[in-house]
Formats: C-alpha cells, sequence, structure tokens
C-alpha cells in the first residue's frame, strides 16, 4: 500500500471526533431529559397539590361515578366542529373519536362500533353495526320493537331509568320510542336520527339533549334472532342499571388549567383512568424538525435511543392507560419516555390521595423533548460543521504532507535505481539532501555508502591491470631461473620439483595474462580503426574454424538470405574476438554430442547474431550480471582458469559497435546468447 493511502486511512481516525462528540452530546441530552423530568414531577406535584387541597375537588373524585369499572362506562367528547346528522359517518372520520368495539363472543359475525360526542349541550351518538341478516320492525307484530333496533338506557336527575328504542321498517329517519309508566309506546322528539345501510350491516346517528342522560347512559344492540330469541351488545344487558357518564369536569378543568404551558399536557385521570380534566397541549413537532432537515433526520434516527413505544392520544378513547398511570393508580409516582410523531414524550404520573389516604386520582404531566431536541439539533450542527471541517483540513494536509513525503521517497529511490550504470559502473553525482529528519540523514548515507563503493569499485577494475603488471617482473624472473635450472645436472625428485614449479608459473602466467586481458581490449577498442564490411563472411569462416576447434560439440552456422550484403561499421578483429569469447563460452557448457548453433539474421533494426548451445540453463539471480567484470558461473575447479572476463569483453565490443547483448534460457534445454547490431544501411 502506497504511503499516501496508508496516511489517508490514518486521517480517518479523525472520525473518532465526531464520535466523541456525538456521545457527549447524548450525555448532555440524558442530563436534560432527567432535568425535564424532575420539572414535570414538580409540576405534577403542584397540581396534585392543589387538587387535594380543595374539598370539592376531592368530594367530587371520590363520587361512585369515578369508582366502578370503566368498561360500562361510556366517555363524552367534547367537540366543536359542526356535526350533520344524516346516518354518515363523513364527520365522525375526520375527529379524533376512537371507537368503541362490542363483539359477540358467540357469534363473531355480530359487531357494534360506538362513538359518542357532547357539542355544546347536545349528545351526539354514532352507532356502525355488522350483522349479515338485518330484521326491520313489522308493526303487526309489535307496537315498540318486533326487529333489530338500538337500547338507549338513560337516568334522568331524579335516579328514573328510562329505555328508549331507536327501530326502523326502512332506512331513513328514525325516531325514539319508550313505554310510558301506563305501559303505552310513545314518541320521544327529542332524540332523532338516521338509519342507513352498509355492505356488512347497518348504522345510525342520534342527536339528543345533554339533560336527558346527564345521570347516566348506556347503549346495547339488541339482534332478534329466529324463534322469537334476542342478543344485546353494548355497554347494558337485560335490567342492569346505566352507568354514569365520563366526561370533563369544569371545575376541575379550570383548576388545572391555571398550571397550562406552552409545550406542556397536563390531565387529571380518575380513579377507573377516565380524563376529567385537561390543559394545554404537546408542542407540534414539525417546529423542531424541520430547523436542521437533514442532520436532524440523522441525529434522530442513528444518534438517539433505541426503539420508544409509541404514546397514545388520550383525546381518542377518553382514557390513559399507560404503565405509568397504573402506577399512579396504586400510589406511586412513575415516569417514562414514550415516542410521540418525531419527538420523545416524557410522562410523570402522581397519585392524589384522599382524606384516608387512598388514590382518588392521578395527575399525568406530558411534554416532549421539543427544547431539547432543538439545543441538542443545534449542538449536534454545530458538532457536524466543525468536525467536517477539521477532517477535511486534516486529511488535506496528511494528503498534502504524504504527497510530500512520497515526492521525496521516489526521487531517493530513483536516485538509487540510477546510481548503478551499464556494465556495473557507479554514478558519479548523487543528490546530496540538506534536510534535517531521518529520510534526509538516509539520502546522505546512500550518498556515502555510493561514493565508498564507487571508490572501492574503480579499485576493483584497476586491481587486476596493476597486479598483471607488478607480477610480470617476478615471474619472468622464476621462469627464466626455471629455463636455467633444466641446463643444470640435477638429481631425479629435484627435477620432478622443476617441472612442477614450471607448471606453476605456466598457471601463473596465463592468470596474469587473462586479468590484463580485459583492459587490453579496452586499451584496443580506444585505438581501434573502423571500417564497413560484411559479417556473413567473417561468420561462415569463424564457423569452419570453430567446428575443428570444438569437435565434442555439433556446431552449426545458419546465415539469412537476407542478412547477406548488410555492412556493419566497426572493427572485424574486435567481433571475431566476440564471437570466440561466445562460442568458446558455448562450447565449454554444451555436453558431448550436444548442439551449438551460430545464427545471423536480418531484423528490423539490423542484424542478430545468435549464439545458443545445450547444456544447464542460467542461474535466474545471475542473468542480469553476467556481463560484469570478474562474473563467473562455472563450478571452481577445473583445469582451465577463468576470471569472468569473457563475457564482460563481449559487452565491450559490442557497445564499441553501438549494440546491445542479452542472455536468456531457451524453453526446452540450453542457452542463447543475442547480439543485436545496427546497421548503416538500416534506418533506426
Amino acid at each position: 500500500m502506497k504511503l499516501r493511502r496508508q496516511l489517508l486511512l490514518v486521517s480517518l481516525l479523525t472520525l473518532s471526533l465526531p464520535w466523541a462528540g456525538c456521545q457527549y452530546i447524548q450525555e448532555m441530552e440524558s442530563a436534560l431529559r432527567q432535568g425535564q423530568v424532575e420539572a414535570l414531577r414538580a409540576t405534577a406535584k403542584a397540581v396534585a397539590d392543589r387538587v387535594s387541597s380543595e374539598a370539592d375537588f376531592v368530594q367530587r373524585l371520590q363520587q361512585p361515578d369515578w369508582q366502578q369499572p370503566f368498561e360500562r362506562q361510556l366517555y363524552l367528547h367534547p367537540i366543536n366542529t359542526p356535526m350533520q346528522i344524516d346516518g354518515y359517518d363523513d364527520d365522525w372520520r375526520h375527529s379524533r373519536i376512537r371507537p368503541r368495539r362490542f363483539r359477540d363472543l358467540v357469534d363473531n359475525s355480530l359487531e357494534m362500533e360506538l362513538r359518542l360526542a357532547r357539542q355544546a349541550q347536545q349528545v351526539l351518538l354514532f352507532v356502525r353495526v355488522t350483522d349479515p341478516n338485518i330484521r326491520y320492525h313489522n308493526p303487526s307484530i309489535s307496537p315498540l320493537a318486533s326487529g333489530d333496533h338500538l337500547l338507549l338506557r338513560g337516568m334522568e336527575p331524579g335516579g328514573r331509568v328510562q329505555d328508549y328504542v331507536l327501530r326502523a321498517g326502512a332506512p331513513g329517519e328514525i325516531q325514539a320510542r319508550y313505554r310510558d309508566s301506563s305501559g303505552r309506546v310513545r314518541e320521544e322528539p327529542r332524540i332523532r336520527g338516521y338509519w342507513q345501510e352498509h355492505q356488512q350491516g347497518y348504522q345510525l346517528e342520534l342527536q339528543m339533549p345533554l339533560t336527558m342522560m346527564e345521570a347516566g347512559l348506556s347503549v346495547a344492540v339488541v339482534d332478534r334472532r329466529e324463534g322469537g330469541g334476542s342478543r344485546w351488545l353494548g355497554t347494558v344487558h337485560g335490567q342492569e342499571r346505566p352507568a354514569p357518564l365520563a366526561g370533563l369536569e369544569a371545575p376541575l378543568q379550570r383548576a388545572v388549567e391555571v398550571f397550562s404551558d406552552e409545550g406542556l399536557r397536563l390531565q387529571l385521570l380518575s380513579r377507573n383512568g377516565w380524563q376529567v380534566a385537561k390543559a394545554g397541549d404537546l408542542q407540534p413537532p414539525y417546529r423542531v424538525v424541520q430547523q436542521h432537515g437533514l442532520l436532524s433526520w440523522i441525529y434522530l434516527r442513528v444518534l438517539a435511543d433505541n426503539y420508544l413505544p409509541p404514546a397514545a392520544e388520550p383525546a381518542i378513547n377518553g382514557r390513559s392507560g399507560s404503565p405509568q398511570v397504573l402506577e399512579a393508580q396504586q400510589g406511586q409516582a412513575a415516569s417514562g419516555w414514550y415516542q410521540w410523531r418525531d419527538l420523545r414524550l416524557a410522562q410523570v404520573a402522581l397519585p392524589i390521595r384522599g382524606r384516608n389516604k387512598e388514590v382518588i386520582a392521578v395527575v399525568l404531566a406530558e411534554q416532549t423533548s421539543a427544547q431539547l431536541l432543538a439545543l441538542t439539533n443545534s449542538a449536534f450542527n454545530r458538532l457536524f460543521h466543525f468536525t467536517l471541517l477539521a477532517t477535511l483540513i486534516t486529511g488535506m494536509g496528511l494528503l498534502a504532507y504524504a504527497s510530500w513525503l512520497s515526492f521525496r521517497i521516489r526521487r531517493l529511490s530513483k536516485a538509487a535505481d540510477q546510481a548503478l550504470l551499464e556494465g556495473g559502473r557507479l554514478q558519479v553525482e548523487f543528490p546530496h539532501s540538506k534536510s534535517a529528519d531521518e529520510l534526509g540523514d538516509l539520502n546522505r548515507s546512500y550518498a556515502t555508502l555510493l561514493e565508498r563503493l564507487r571508490e572501492y569499485t574503480d579499485y576493483l577494475r584497476s586491481l587486476s591491470s596493476k597486479l598483471s603488471h607488478e607480477l610480470r617482473t617476478p615471474l619472468a624472473v622464476v621462469r627464466s631461473s626455471l629455463d636455467n635450472l633444466e641446463h643444470e645436472a640435477l638429481s631425479e625428485s629435484a627435477r620432478t620439483y622443476a617441472e612442477r614449479a614450471q607448471q606453476g608459473s605456466q598457471r601463473l602466467s596465463s592468470i596474469i595474462t587473462a586479468m590484463s586481458s580485459a583492459s587490453r581490449v579496452e586499451e584496443s577498442i580506444r585505438h581501434a580503426e573502423t571500417e564497413t564490411f560484411e559479417l556473413a563472411p567473417v561468420i561462415e569462416s569463424l564457423g569452419q574454424a570453430y567446428t575443428d576447434l570444438h569437435q565434442h560439440v555439433c556446431l552449426q552456422v545458419e546465415v539469412d538470405d537476407l542478412a547477406r550484403g548488410r555492412k556493419l561499421q566497426g572493427s572485424v578483429e574486435l567481433v571475431v574476438q566476440m564471437l570466440d569469447k561466445l562460442v568458446d563460452n558455448g562450447a565449454d557448457f554444451c555436453p558431448s554430442g550436444g548442439l551449438l548453433k551460430i545464427t545471423l539474421l536480418a531484423g528490423q533494426r539490423g542484424l542478430l547474431l545468435t549464439v545458443a548451445n545445450d547444456g544447464p540453463p542460467l542461474p535466474e539471480k545471475m542473468q542480469g550480471q553476467l556481463f560484469d567484470s570478474l562474473v563467473s558461473v562455472r563450478e571452481p575447479g577445473g583445469e582451465t582458469t577463468h576470471l569472468g572476463l569473457g563475457l564482460h569483453i563481449v559487452r565491450l565490443i559490442v557497445e564499441f559497435h553501438g549494440g546491445t547483448v542479452t542472455a536468456r534460457n531457451r524453453p526446452d534445454s540450453g542457452v542463447e546468447f543475442e547480439v543485436s547490431f545496427p546497421c548503416p544501411d538500416v534506418p533506426l
């Protein structure tokens, strides 16, 4: 991985800054939420103290109306919008009143939905009945109700119970009827409504004065069965007395409204959970959520707490049954958090105790986290932009630094790669850095190392000529002494030693000759006179001589017809010496009976001379060093001394003629040397 990419990845560690900031914001929000709960608890405590301090309020909440099971009671929802009494639910569907559902446990096909509302001093009622078999009223059977009908059981202020029947012979306007004390069926003009059919049954919409049902009201659907039986479905059955209506109490409402505030919703719940007073409303979430748009959405969806249960709307069914309310009904203060639309909702429930310390009501205080969300969103917004800016600046700074650092490293790497020239020579000039950092020290260390290595290489290059020059004189003295010693009378053992000394001096002479051959070739190259000659005849004539010289191999010479007539600018003697070295090298490695092939071809840029031989392949690690001085791949030992100068001389001669020489292993077996010569008659 490149250094620039590594530093770019390291720069991603700066993303831990916004993570840490978000953690801090969450901790801050948690503390603010706890403070909000405490403030709500103080408000609820003030409401509870206000209600419990008034004897009239305590007496109202201790009435039997608020102590009985809530299932038998109906709740009057206050509405202010005008309603059209026509038997259809168009107006009711736009209200926030959730219908109460009743289903027959024996016959699941019979079902009733009931909505009840109060508008000024009128009671509005809508009933939707699911009944696959509708039986309309037949007056000949019964004057009051012979078919399916709706029963309203009301209680007047004096405690008198009266049943009102609403039945129809066909869809349309209906009117309530009842039996008076003498048993006569009479009409009740104060209760009017409409009966309409729908696909699954029928529905009724009624309007009546509140004074008729103020003391109590129960509703039931009576479904007539074949054979004369009937089923009752609703809040009353048989001869049960009607239950008191539940709804808002004006005195309690005024007492609670004193503590109302913006964004705060207060509710006073009876012992059985009905809402008897309320004040204030929750702050709409769009004021806060749209403040920062996408960032708010990110905070709410990603960085906020885990899932919260949805909050129920008390205006839907008139009562609250949250866990906090249930705990408060048992005498314990409780608090909790809910999800309300796009905001979180805090709930605090406190019990109100009567004279005997029993729980008579519950105060429920609710407030959204709108203000907290505004604070945390604002903090998150600033944190997001600041950390984004810091991350960009840090990333760009690290990227620029990485680019500058990688540029210096690449420059140093390029200088190190170019320090070694063709032929093993070292570059004289190496860039020196004046930087005081580690890369500057490394650059200067490289420069010092290469300078010392160049001096040592120059010394090694001249070592062979110096040694050959210094050793020739004492070697000549030794050889002349041995020659003179041959003319002396020596014993048999002494003569044996003299012969061995003579052989050793001859080997020393060949070593010195080999050591000085490269120097002589360089000297001859500097003083060589060039001429234009054809290379093909030279190759063919040398091939015949090589056949006689190397008889242990099968030598072949192949000259392309296109190569004939091509002329080369150079020295014939040097080319012959070069070919001698290549053929001698190939013959030494070629096994007995193996193939040694010399090929001359015409290429696009000149002549290609190839010398290929069977035998062992070249070591992979030595292929790039074969033409350096004093490099040899031969096994140590043997009769002939090899100092690794032959191929070095080949490279010097080829470079003198402007060509190139390469060595490679053949796919089958053996080695192939290829020399490329440019020709004057071939355009480069």
